[in-house]
């Protein structure tokens, strides 16, 4: 199923008077930027064009001011589409601020069922301030600009929602990125299983699971040949992430990474030909 995003960003004016808090500066750029947010041991990935916004994840509760600056300091008043992966805290935790805060175009959900009352209030949230809620399916496609979203997988494995993580692949031009949420090694395997490898080729990939040792899998890796990968990671987490394991796969495939608990937020930029890290 196809989806066009109708687009309102108005605010967005703004980002060329406008400092980044860190990572990326706010440049006038016609392409695409792609943020990896320093949230600590938590995830929130803001993507740009210049005339769309989308969000993947949302940061843990106590990360709002971090995830509110970095809003206001790119002038961003409207999200377009707003992606929770799965069902975890650390992962939706600014989801209610964002949709009650911000006009958002459209929520988009995966299919896990889940009794968690933080969970249920923001689908009361999205439903008081009319916004959309879609439950994503393998297949759906997101036209956002000069971008395409796509779910490439939204059927998970056992009863953990982190491996019933949406599987998300960003297209700009010639361009891939590749966003798996916190699965691991189940269902990366059944992944690189039930997909052809020119679905999963892409030049990014975000690490699963904020660098865990089960998870970015070499046969993932094989499959997807990044040129660049972004882990996101607390400084000093008591789940040692990333693991030491999971740096050497992407050192043995020759992967250039970079991690927000050592270097703060991460910029990627695209110009639809060529994807680089911005210092």
């Amino acid at each position: 199923m196809k989806r066009t995003v109708a687009f309102a960003c108005a605010g967005m004016l703004l980002v060329l008077l406008l400092l980044g808090v860190a990572g990326c500066t706010v440049t006038p750029f016609d392409g695409l930027t792609v943020e990896i947010l320093d949230v600590g041991q938590s995830d929130c990935t803001l993507i740009t064009t210049r005339d769309a916004v989308l969000m993947i994840d949302s940061g843990t509760v106590s990360q709002r001011h971090t995830v509110q600056a970095a809003l206001e300091a790119r002038g961003i008043e409207r999200i377009d589409l707003l992606v929770l992966t799965h069902p975890h805290e650390d992962h939706i935790g600014n989801a209610r601020m964002l949709l009650e805060a911000y006009t958002v175009g459209a929520l988009i959900l995966p299919p896990t069922q889940t009794d968690d009352p933080g969970y249920r209030l923001i689908c009361e949230s999205a439903e008081r301030c009319g916004v959309p809620i879609d439950i994503a399916a393998s297949g759906d496609v997101w036209s956002l600009g000069g971008a395409q979203l796509a779910v490439l997988s939204a059927e998970g494995v056992g009863e953990d929602p982190n491996n019933g993580s949406l599987v998300l692949r960003l297209t700009f031009g010639e361009t891939r990125f590749l966003f798996t949420g916190d699965n691991e090694r189940e269902r990366e395997l059944l992944l690189v299983e039930s997909l052809p490898a020119e679905e999963l080729r892409c030049d990014f990939l975000k690490a699963g699971h904020h660098g865990s040792a089960d998870s970015t899998v070499a046969e993932l890796l094989e499959a997807v040949a990044p040129k660049h990968a972004a882990i996101s990671c607390g400084k000093e987490n008591s789940c040692g992430f990333p693991a030491q394991e999971m740096l050497e796969r992407l050192r043995e495939y020759g992967v250039t990474w970079h991690r927000t608990d050592t270097e703060g937020d991460l910029c990627y930029r695209s110009d639809g030909q060529r994807i680089w890290f911005e210092e």
